[in-house]
């Protein structure tokens, strides 16, 4: 089952932003599927812990391709970052103590703040990379 295609307002251009968001893309659509096939209870936590670990990995090269060609809106895009991985960890708590609306709360986060960071934030930087040579 998917809820968000990867493809059309999602591809900003540069090979490997669009490789990390398709990954990221995959893991919103998993955790979409196990909610709708009634088995997030298994899921669940291994999803959060893999979104915890790819957006780690991801925000990681997005902040050394700023640092290394001195993006100037980087302060604002690794705040956002910042605010995500919280809110991550907030679910990750949730779940452990047991709450029983976690799973929908992290579906509709995710494809809200993952296609909004991807079509504004996101697209700002890249625009920013091809401009500085890469794509």
């Amino acid at each position: 089952m998917i809820l968000v295609e990867m493809g059309g307002d999602l591809i900003l251009g540069v090979k490997q932003i669009d490789e990390h968001h398709e990954k990221l893309v995959n893991i919103l659509n998993r955790s979409y599927s196990s909610l709708m096939l009634h088995n997030h209870d298994k899921e669940l936590e291994t999803i959060i812990e893999e979104l915890r670990d790819y957006t780690h990995y991801h925000f990681e090269t997005e902040r050394k391709l700023m640092a290394d060609l001195g993006y100037p809106e980087a302060a604002s895009h690794l705040q956002a970052h910042e605010q995500f991985t919280g809110a991550i960890l907030e679910f990750q708590e949730r779940f452990r103590k047991g709450e029983s609306l976690v799973a929908m709360d992290v579906l509709v986060f995710l494809k809200e703040w993952l296609v909004d960071h991807i079509q504004v934030t996101d697209r700002s930087f890249t625009r920013f990379l091809k401009e500085k040579g890469m794509a």
